[in-house]
């Protein structure tokens, strides 16, 4: 339940939020283990989602203001905007891949949980690590 649970707190931006909650309040093995490759999860989607908008920011020239104005920022020599442009699509494509299986792994993880098995996310990270 504690994918369920992360991935709904998720949809509102919290999904660490809501998988922290749970790793640091249960005191039963499993469920902290299920919270715990939740929680990487959500902190790696996170960590992702500020690397693409940072590149994003700064491969920018000018920024909008909503009100019709523009905001000069500054202007990175061509090497290195080159560089922070191919990071920024790079992090933006992973980042919609990783968003779409974001919808889908919280309920594989449940099916597993269900049966007896803490599903480890593939492709993340230990940030949080096992407290044993």
């Amino acid at each position: 339940m504690v994918h369920i649970f992360g991935f709904l707190t998720g949809l509102f931006g919290a999904g660490i939020v809501g998988a922290g909650i749970v790793y640091l309040a249960s005191s039963h093995q499993f469920t902290k283990e299920n919270a715990r490759h939740a929680l990487n999860w959500h902190l790696s989607i996170t960590i992702l989602a500020i690397i693409t908008i940072v590149t994003f920011l700064f491969g920018a020239e000018e920024l909008e203001t909503g009100t019709g104005g523009t905001i000069e920022l500054i202007t990175l020599p061509a090497p290195l905007d080159t560089v922070v442009t191919v990071v920024a699509i790079v992090s933006a494509f992973v980042f919609i891949v990783a968003s779409f299986l974001g919808l889908i792994f919280p309920f594989i993880a449940t099916g597993k949980a269900i049966f007896g098995t803490a599903w480890k996310y593939p492709l993340v990270p230990e940030l949080v690590s096992n407290d044993e």
